[in-house]
Order: C-alpha cells, then structure tokens, then sequence
C-alpha cells in the first residue's frame, strides 16, 4: 500500500489580490520559482502551495516557498485518480469545482519533512478551482516510484 499526506487550503481571492498588488513583483518572487513564473503565475499558487505546506505537516526549519514547484508533466495516474476522488468530496463539501492541476517536485527542508514521514523519494500533486470569492486547493504528497500503483 502507498502512503499519502493531504492538505487543504481555502482562501479568499481578494486577500490575494490585496497581497500581490502590495507585493507586486517582489510578492511572486518570493513564492514561485523562476520556472513558475515564466510559466505564467497563477493566482493559485499561494492556496496551493499552502495545501502542499499542510501535507507536508507545516513549515520544517529551512522552509522555503520555493520547496515546492509545478512540474511540467503530469502526476502519476494512481496520484490523479486520488485527487479526483478526493476532489469529489472537496468539492460536495463546499460546492467549489476543482478544474486545474498539477504534479509538483519537492526540494529542500519540505521534501527531507516528507520523505521522513513517508521513508522515500517524494513528489507532489495538487488540483484546484475557484469560487464564491475563494480559492481552494487539495494536495496530495506522496512517495515518488515510478511502478507504485493504487493504494
């Protein structure tokens, strides 16, 4: 069986909106990595990483924004199929759909903080939507094998 860590975040899109027009580019800096940002920042990506924080069990010593990154490819097929589940239920629970998502590498103190909850190579996913003035994200950390299936 494979073990996963969950988070979730739900926060209001106008506080983000306030914060990143204070922080401007400074404020994207600090959160998302250079790849991220070339990417296109989303305004997702504060809730996101959030959820991926709180998988992780919270900010370890060294924290970093930038620990976690979207990868460009996707999650594995098992990582999906959690989160669509997972998904499902979020989204019962507070009438917001989660339409967007990505894989994430996990880097620095929040990848050591996993792989010693989880004894392995980690990654991460996450899915998210937008609603009613909030933005939620579900995040799922788990160990990182290329032949894991299913739990």
């Amino acid at each position: 069986m494979t073990a996963v860590l969950v988070g979730v975040d739900i926060v209001s899109a106008d506080r983000l909106t306030r914060a990143a027009a204070r922080g401007g580019a400074t404020f994207a800096r600090h959160l998302a990595t250079r790849a991220e940002r070339d990417r296109g920042l989303d305004a997702a990506t504060f809730p996101v990483k959030e959820s991926l924080i709180k998988a992780v069990g919270g900010r370890p010593p060294g924290f970093s924004w930038h620990d976690f990154e979207a990868a460009p490819e996707p999650p594995p097929p098992w990582v999906g199929e959690l989160l669509d589940e997972a998904a499902a239920e979020l989204t019962a629970a507070t009438g917001l759909t989660l339409t967007a998502g990505a894989a994430y590498v996990l880097r620095g103190a929040c990848r050591e903080a996993a792989r010693l909850r989880l004894d392995g190579p980690v990654a991460g996913a996450a899915r998210w939507g937008s609603g009613a003035g909030l933005l939620v994200s579900l995040a799922v950390v788990h160990v990182d094998r290329k032949d894991a299936r299913c739990p």
